[in-house]
């Protein structure tokens, strides 16, 4: 006759309610490692695409002019509960969303209400024939809602930019894209290697691109890092300028910044100290972000070379704008640190910054290794720290916690009842160890 085994019942509950768990947060997807991508902060959500796998040194395909592959992935991190690093709650939409190309070192920004992610320039490889250049529009379009793809095409007016990749590209509260320098080289058809000075914009409402030919604008420069600041004003740190066509290109001296202002539509020189005299050698591939005060742009990582991927120092710097002239500092946060990294991603929500993947600086020469992981810091007091927990819960999550605990609970008493009416009219005690039972 059937018998209960509670232990077996209890452990059986724990598992369904693991899997729940994984099946609700997407904890099972794990990307791999890849620098060079874009990322956009939509709600609650840090949306990934694209970037640069690197192919192992001792794969068949791989060589000196082949160290990576594209990726066409698109998957999202969810902001919306408490994770640990070891276990981010990735989710691959890749099935559905898939970009129509290989894509690095472009630029990814949220525009039409929060409804559509902007793709501007950078690379596009054919990800069969692996052919560069894979489409002719410089700007494709993903709607959150229908996980689509289009390109920017029909409809638009204007002149639009021309190809590039590295760009300094933001997005303002008016839903204007702001694109300037950049570069193209063999990745993107050219077979001379050219850094641009022109700035377009691109406005999402009127769908309308215009080249804003403007005085005392900067030399020419890719890589540098765009932030906006709520006066408006646009701050460019860092990257790459260049003398002629042609030329490898020189990198910027960080004690330079230029600040385009958009709504006075001018552009200025600005100088930047540090008080302490603390050397911050040149870099691309850094990321910088502005800090919940709105006065400090968080700077971390980069390299001196893009090629060799020679670690730039110190790797986290703040930059205070917030008066002129502008100040460097460079505190060391407090816990773990993340590996040295360039051309990773870094997102603020709330009170923290998300640095995800990454290729690995050095100190002594080439390197094609990158990181599959993330690394949280909080910018109350700039720690390193393993654990994310988002101080506003959202309450949609509150309840599917409930009601799975609740629904746990009602199917433990249903047992429990079945269990009882079962073994007391047999005068069975189910502590007991399982015996045949008479007939």
């Amino acid at each position: 006759m059937f018998t209960i085994n509670f232990k077996n019942v209890f452990s059986l509950l724990s598992i369904i309610f693991i899997l729940s768990q994984n099946v609700l947060y997407g904890h099972s997807f794990k990307p791999e490692p890849r620098g060079g991508h874009m990322a956009t902060l939509v709600n609650d959500r840090i949306y990934f695409m694209g970037g640069s796998r690197p192919i192992p040194k001792n794969s068949a395909v791989w060589s000196q002019i082949h160290q990576y592959n594209l990726s066409d992935e698109v998957f999202n991190l969810d902001l919306s509960s408490s994770f640990n690093v070891d276990l981010p709650p990735f989710t691959d939409l890749s099935d559905n969303s898939r970009i129509p190309f290989g894509s690095e070192k472009g630029t990814a920004v949220l525009g039409g209400n929060g409804q559509r992610i902007y793709l501007i320039g950078g690379v596009q490889q054919n990800m069969v024939t692996s052919v560069y250049n894979a489409t002719n529009s410089i700007l494709w379009v993903y709607t959150i809602k229908t996980q689509q793809w289009s390109n920017s095409g029909s409809g638009t007016n204007g002149t639009p930019l021309p190809r590039r990749r590295s760009t300094g590209t933001i997005i303002d509260s008016k839903n204007v894209i702001y694109i300037f320098g950049g570069k193209v080289e063999l990745d993107m058809g050219s077979s001379v290697f050219t850094i641009f000075d022109d700035l377009f914009t691109f406005d999402t409402n009127l769908l309308e691109w215009k080249n804003l030919s403007l005085p005392n604008h900067p030399s020419k420069r890719s890589h540098a890092t765009a932030t906006l600041i709520p006066n408006g004003r646009i701050i460019y740190i860092g990257g790459v300028t260049q003398s002629n066509p042609g030329d490898n290109g020189t990198r910027l001296l960080m004690t330079e910044i230029y600040v385009f202002d958009t709504i006075q539509l001018t552009w200025s020189l600005k100088t930047a100290k540090s008080p302490d005299s603390v050397n911050i050698d040149p870099r691309v591939g850094h990321t910088a972000v502005l800090a919940p005060d709105n006065h400090t742009i968080v700077i971390f990582g980069g390299t001196q070379d893009g090629f060799a991927q020679i670690t730039a120092y110190p790797a986290f710097v703040l930059l205070d704008v917030k008066s002129e002239p502008f100040q460097y500092s460079a505190p060391t946060p407090s816990g773990q640190a993340p590996p040295p990294l360039a051309f990773h991603t870094a997102t603020v929500y709330q009170n923290y910054m998300i640095v995800v993947f990454g290729n690995l600086t050095n100190d002594f020469g080439p390197s094609n290794n990158a990181s599959s992981d993330v690394y949280l810091m909080t910018l109350s007091n700039y720690s390193w720290v393993t654990q994310f927990k988002p101080p506003d819960p959202n309450p949609t999550d509150n309840i599917i916690i409930i009601c799975s605990i609740f629904g746990i609970l009602v199917i433990i008493a249903v047992v429990g009842i079945m269990a009882w009416y079962h073994f007391v009219p047999l005068g069975l005690n189910p502590h007991q160890p399982d015996v045949d039972r008479p007939e």
